[in-house]
């Protein structure tokens, strides 16, 4: 009798939860619920609860994707976006003794690129790296079937790559990060900034891509162009920071995910022509850059594939 693998990922989330469980290497169940608070003790009893009606026979091990700054040898989160009051906080090990599991913790970006390779659009393809376009911009590079996460397990702050060195302040400090450019807070400050579309969208409103693509693909005009416009834009500086990494690590496979992924069509011509204009003609050939498949599942996919690396 072959025994079956069975794992659960959880996507651990500022306002959502997102968690399931994994059968060689199907997802066959799955829930999503509110996250219910923000101290550490309200966030492992929503987990534990989780994990048990996902697996209520104690077989499965855990890999939980969180944001923020991990220590994902230790299972530890030093500090987090989503959860502000929380430093140095031993998620992992707290998890796992409340569930009794081995607990694997990893960064959220890594997570759904990791998903990517494993389960989506890049499945098959053992060394890619990928851009999770959200709110801001992350990143993971994976090398051989492996996450590559550097000496000190910070490898992948693909955001904060600079595109424009006298650009937007961003909040680590430098000026003019690709996440202050290509992710949602980015586009809401171009949209602020632009002299047709700050008369059309909010500049503070949480859905601004969405109202963005909705004009891109809209009627034929100057609202329609200007749109497409930012949208290029945020494509051109995408590919001009994957050049950099073409040319660095030789990889031919770029996934780019996230929220921001759905206006693909306007975004990926324009990164992938930036792309060879910025990198040798023998280096580009053979590049990909390709859309995210996974959408919300892509975290906990990821999450899943981290206890099971291959």
């Amino acid at each position: 009798m072959i025994q079956q693998r069975s794992l659960i990922g959880i996507d651990l989330g500022g306002t959502r939860v997102k968690g399931g469980l994994v059968i060689d290497d199907e997802l066959v169940m799955s829930e999503v619920e509110p996250t219910r608070g923000k101290s550490p003790e309200a966030i492992v009893e929503q987990l534990r609860d989780l994990v048990t009606r996902l697996d209520p026979n104690e077989l499965s091990p855990v890999g939980l994707a969180a944001a923020g700054v991990l220590d994902a040898t230790e299972g530890i989160v030093r500090e987090s976006p989503n959860f502000p009051e929380w430093k140095d906080f031993p998620l992992g090990q707290a998890l796992s003794i409340a569930t009794g599991r081995r607990v694997v913790l990893e960064n959220d970006a890594n997570a759904v690129i990791l998903g990517e390779a494993r389960f989506g659009v890049a499945r098959g393809q053992r060394s890619l790296f990928g851009y999770t376009v959200g709110t801001g911009v992350g990143g993971a590079i994976i090398i051989d079937g492996r996450l590559y996460r550097g000496e000190r397990g910070m490898a992948g702050e693909l955001g904060h790559v600079t595109v424009e060195p006298n650009g937007r302040p961003c909040g680590c400090g430098n000026h003019g990060c690709l996440e202050q450019y290509a992710g949602r807070v980015g586009l809401r400050e171009t949209m602020r900034l632009h002299p047709i579309l700050r008369t059309l969208v909010e500049p503070d409103l949480a859905d601004a891509p969405r109202q963005l693509l909705a004009l891109a693909d809209g009627e034929a005009g100057p609202v329609r162009d200007a749109a497409r416009e930012v949208f290029n834009q945020v494509g051109r500086y995408l590919g001009q920071a994957a050049a950099a990494l073409v040319h660095t690590l030789d990889i031919t496979t770029i996934v780019v995910a996230g929220g921001i992924a759905g206006a693909f069509h306007h975004i990926g011509p324009a990164m992938d022509s930036e792309l060879r204009k910025r990198t040798f003609r023998s280096m580009s050939q053979g590049v990909v850059v390709l859309n995210g498949t996974l959408g919300a599942t892509a975290g906990m996919l990821g999450a899943a594939a981290v206890v099971d690396p291959k």
